[in-house]
């Protein structure tokens, strides 16, 4: 048998070893912290402390690699005293989330082991883990301190989950020092989100937002585009990737490797696709540009369409080329006029 064909087979039987579901989050304040993501009757959810997802709504969330960024809507609607929230994410996410909210259950091995690994992840989405020694358990929290020479706790690892034998067992929220963190207990958090999911979920209603926006006028012919997934997050979730189909802009830093997928609900033709871009100071526009197309509702099997450069006014024009049937449109960005932060404002099909 060959390999590929053993890891498909490892993977549709333990689908968690596929991606880890710990992510990096940000929120609006441009704070970063940590969260785990879950599936549940269809959506996937990501629970984070209250104090990461911050003042705004939004939050953005960036997966392990293969790197999957989306934006996630928060809410908290637990007693004020825990620091607990619960994002509701994007599509993109729906395929990472094979996690299930009842691994968050206890169980006496994770009740009574002494040592656990604290999941984080680097800005390219590779996992972390460090060895913590456990103590100090009371009712709804408990303390775990490094064990053996291990580095130090670095700031911003709330929202960080500690797991015991592949379970999680509790999520950071607070560090007294740099060899130490508190923990909100797995079987916690599980009592409150179960009881707000199964209650309340379904008749969830996103908050309106702090500044009305204004849809962005269609283009005449313009085809409806939804966004997939994106391998770079925004520098803040106000510059979401959602920004480009609605009015406002997507602003992300440069990285090695900048790409988006835009979906149509279904397959039509399409036959010029247009972008464009207003820079501003610190800001700049893409350059080099790549187009490539998929029959594929979730984006696989890619094929390039074409390739050019966004001219110096921020537009970048395929013209009108011969129809092509498609589902899904991939934008990759080679680079860029200028140094700074990346900004597109809009994307149209036609």
């Amino acid at each position: 048998m060959r390999v590929s064909a053993i890891l498909s087979m490892i993977v549709a039987v333990y689908p968690a070893l596929a991606h880890s579901q710990t992510v990096s989050v940000r929120n609006g304040e441009g704070e970063h912290g940590f969260g785990w993501m879950f599936g549940y009757e269809g959506r996937c959810y990501v629970l984070m402390p209250k104090h990461v997802a911050g003042l705004y709504p939004k939050v953005s969330i960036m997966t392990s690699a293969p790197v999957v960024t989306s934006s996630a809507t928060t809410i908290a609607p637990f007693w004020p005293e825990i620091d607990l929230a619960v994002g509701v994410g994007g599509s993109a996410l729906d395929s990472r989330c094979p996690a299930r909210l009842d691994d968050l259950e206890e169980t006496p091995q994770s009740l009574n082991a002494a040592m656990g690994y604290l999941h984080r992840l680097t800005p390219a989405g590779e996992e972390e883990r460090t060895a913590l020694r456990i103590g100090n358990r009371n009712y709804l929290t408990f303390d775990a301190e490094l064990a053996g020479g291990q580095n130090t706790i670095a700031q911003g690892t709330s929202g960080a989950f500690l797991f015991v034998d592949g379970k999680p067992l509790g999520m950071a929220v607070t560090s007294n020092d740099t060899s130490r963190a508190t923990f909100i207990r797995s079987g916690e958090i599980l009592i409150h989100v179960r009881r707000y999911l199964s209650e309340q979920a379904g008749a969830y209603v996103p908050p309106e937002p702090d500044e009305p926006v204004t849809p962005a006028p269609a283009a005449e012919g313009a085809l409806p585009l939804v966004f997939e997934a994106a391998t770079m997050p925004p520098v803040n979730p106000r510059f979401a990737p959602e920004n480009m189909l609605g009015g406002g802009q997507f602003v992300f830093s440069p990285a090695a490797r900048m790409s988006f997928v835009l979906r149509l609900e279904e397959t039509a033709p399409v036959s010029r696709v247009v972008l464009r871009s207003t820079p501003s100071e610190g800001r700049t526009m893409p350059k080099r540009i790549i187009l490539n197309w998929s029959l594929e509702a979730d984006g696989r099997n890619f094929r390039e369409w074409t390739r050019g450069e966004m001219g110096r006014d921020g537009v970048f024009d395929t013209g009108l080329l011969a129809p092509r049937n498609i589902r899904a449109l991939q934008v990759i960005v080679l680079n860029a006029w200028s140094s700074g932060d990346i900004a597109i404002d809009s994307v149209v099909a036609q």
